[in-house]
């Protein structure tokens, strides 16, 4: 009943296009053991031999992914349950029950605690607690002390939890992703997946020649109508205009008008191709790290890479400028005056 539920969920979020796949990487998992490479240490000197501790990084990278997807919409899956199917309220709580125990197995068991890298024990911990919280609520058994949390553990649970209340009344289709996301951020887990549009991941390009045809008329993904995409753009547009003139992005635009000063178009158009080529699943405006191959010794924010991805296509394809959809209008015409 609990997958049928999460079925109808998925179902309720495609018909309106807002469906979204939870996606990992070979990328993404080396760098989480990179991540953790103390605790890799730790097991060498224990004598764990590779393949061991190979098979034990990639259950913990499963394991904390699985947490992150699964912990707000379960959440979601269980409160329509219990409303809505009564009867099988002996059945859910023997099923929440025995997951409460095993989260709490995980996280306290004395070995695991002993040999778990600190931070990820504590995020897992944290969505533990989220379930336990909801568990109290429906069921009013009370577990949450036997997880031997910190008061900052114990707050950060149940700010998610409120979180979670705040939705579950009147829960749109997909908005579970919201809270996947958010949580994951909060945590300083989005790095470790991307959520990705469904229909564009799945429809756009179904063989080789659609996929030519796809990268031939809209290499840069510009042009594609998502309902996905347009809910996300109308989010940065709201949130951008609240700012109003963003400084950071009049700055970085002054760094990259200096930068491509004297320089080539064809050059200029090449990196704005680059960047473009980076932002067809969007950029995260606090994030940093990201890099353009063409610009190898320089690392981005959020804001920088946009700043330069509206400037080079400024320079070099103004007549796409609007396409971006990125609304620095008055941000390139202050940068221009700061640069003269």
């Amino acid at each position: 009943m609990h997958e049928l539920v999460h079925l109808d969920f998925t179902n309720q979020a495609r018909k309106e296009g807002l469906n979204q796949l939870f996606i990992t990487t070979q990328s993404e998992k080396a760098d989480f053991i990179r991540s953790i490479e103390p605790t890799i240490k730790k097991l060498n000197r224990l004598g764990y031999d590779e393949n061991t501790i190979a098979n034990y990084s990639t259950a913990l990278f499963d394991g904390i992914n699985r947490q992150t997807f699964n912990t707000p919409i379960d959440l979601f899956i269980e409160d329509f349950l219990y409303n809505e199917y009564p009867d099988l309220r002996p059945y859910q709580f023997l099923s929440l029950y025995t997951l409460i125990q095993e989260g709490l197995k995980a996280v306290t068991d004395e070995r695991a605690v002993d040999l778990s890298p600190k931070d990820i024990l504590s995020k897992s911990k944290i969505y533990n607690i989220v379930s336990a919280i909801q568990f109290k609520d429906l069921y009013g058994l009370d577990f949450i002390n036997e997880f031997k949390a910190s008061t900052s553990e114990l707050k950060q649970a149940q700010d998610f939890y409120n979180e979670f209340l705040e939705y579950k009344n009147d829960k749109k289709p997909g908005e579970e992703y919201e809270l996947v996301q958010h949580w994951a951020e909060d945590l300083k887990l989005e790095k470790n997946f991307e959520l990705i549009d469904e229909d564009t991941y799945r429809n756009k390009r179904t063989n080789l020649e659609n996929l030519i045809n796809a990268i031939e008329k809209d290499p840069f993904d510009i042009e594609t109508k998502s309902t996905f995409k347009e809910k996300e753009t109308e989010k940065f547009l709201e949130s951008q205009k609240a700012i109003g003139t963003n400084m950071a992005v009049v700055m970085f635009m002054v760094d990259a008008l200096q930068f491509f000063k004297g320089m080539d178009k064809n050059k200029i158009k090449q990196i704005a191709f680059e960047i473009a080529m980076q932002g067809t699943q969007g950029f995260h405006l606090e994030q940093k790290g990201y890099r353009v191959p063409s610009i190898p010794k320089k690392e981005f924010s959020g804001y920088h890479i946009l700043a330069y991805y509206y400037v080079s296509w400024k320079l070099a394809v103004p007549e796409m400028v609007h396409q971006l959809n990125l609304p620095y209008d008055k941000e390139f015409e202050l940068a221009q005056t700061l640069n003269k």
